[in-house]
């Protein structure tokens, strides 16, 4: 415990560089408590550091995405979740949206989520993606083995109209992170890998320490 302490102690060092954090009150807490021998709310409090150094990394690696990607940008900064990961041992969930200034139905939603339940599975999933059902196959984005699924859905614009469009689903798993993307309105499955390799997916793995 007091080795998960020390190690805490100086990612908040680190942290504290990039903007305001609550860990190291959340540490001294802990410390309090184990001083006290009451090791389950020493626990707790370790959780909520965690937790709250999960928020900063998250941030950081929200904004540090591409603000656009091949002709479609960023909506904001992307939205994080913590609380809900940190509910199931701790983790990052980042989602951003991208869109075509020009094209409605042209549309992409990035999520990375850190620790993901899919995990386990993917590997296997990866040289066997007919596992997963109909549709799935194993692709390459930049360096990394991916699963893509496609299929066609209509597309309704404001006056009514629709037409059929592409929708697709790209997983890219890492060693502990699971990044997912959910393309519309793409031309073709080069134009949507093409999307995917633009994220810099080198970056984001070293950002979360893989």
């Amino acid at each position: 415990m007091k080795t998960n302490i020390l190690i805490l102690f100086i990612i908040v060092l680190s942290f504290n560089a990039f903007g305001q954090s609550q860990a190291d009150a959340f540490i001294k807490e802990a410390q309090g408590y184990l001083a006290k021998k009451e090791y389950k709310q020493a626990q707790l409090s370790l959780q909520d550091a965690i937790n709250d150094i999960n928020n900063i990394l998250a941030q950081q690696i929200a904004t540090s995405l591409p603000a656009e990607i091949n002709g479609l940008k960023a909506a904001g900064d992307g939205e994080i979740n913590t609380a809900a990961m940190g509910m199931m041992g701790g983790g990052i969930q980042i989602s951003k949206s991208y869109n075509h200034p020009s094209k409605k139905e042209n549309e992409a939603e990035v999520q990375i989520m850190t620790n993901s339940p899919m995990m386990s599975a993917m590997n296997m999933y990866i040289t066997n993606p007919a596992m997963m059902g109909q549709g799935y196959k194993s692709v390459r984005v930049g360096s990394y083995r991916a699963i893509l699924k496609s299929e066609t859905q209509d597309f309704y614009d404001d006056n009514g109209g629709s037409k059929p469009i592409r929708s697709t689903e790209i997983q890219i798993p890492l060693t502990q992170t699971l990044i997912t993307l959910n393309l519309k309105g793409f031309a073709s499955e080069a134009e949507e890998i093409a999307f995917a390799t633009k994220l810099e997916v080198d970056k984001i793995k070293v950002a979360l320490g893989e």
